[in-house]
C-alpha cells in the first residue's frame, strides 16, 4: 500500500510514465504534439537537439545517428516525461506535505 505521504508522487511518476509511452506512439502516428505530454514532448525536443550538439556530430548529414539511441527522437520522450513528472511531483508532494503539517 502506499503511503498518502508518497501517493502523488508515485501518481506523477506512473503519468510520466505512461504519458511518455503514449508520446512514441503518437509521434509515430501524427505530426502533432501530444497534448497531455507538451512539456515533455518540448524537453525531450530540446535534449536530443543539444545531444547532437554537445555529444554527436552536427556537421553530418546523419547527425541523428552520432548520439546514443535513448537520446534520439522519439525514446528520448520516456526518459524526459519521468524526470520532469516526477520533479513536479515532488514539488507539488513537498507542497502538500508543508502544507498538512
Amino acid at each position: 500500500m502506499i503511503s498518502a505521504k508518497k501517493g502523488l508522487l508515485v501518481g506523477f511518476l506512473a503519468y510520466g510514465i505512461i504519458v511518455g509511452v503514449l508520446s512514441i506512439w503518437w509521434w509515430g502516428i501524427s505530426d502533432n504534439v501530444f497534448l497531455p505530454n507538451i512539456p515533455g514532448m518540448l524537453l525531450g525536443d530540446l535534449v536530443y537537439n543539444l545531444s547532437i550538439k554537445y555529444l554527436g556530430n552536427p556537421y553530418s548529414s546523419q547527425a541523428h545517428y552520432t548520439i546514443p539511441w535513448i537520446l534520439r527522437i522519439p525514446p528520448v520522450y520516456i526518459p524526459v516525461s519521468v524526470i520532469f513528472w516526477g520533479l513536479l511531483g515532488v514539488v507539488i508532494q513537498k507542497a502538500y506535505s508543508g502544507a498538512s503539517k
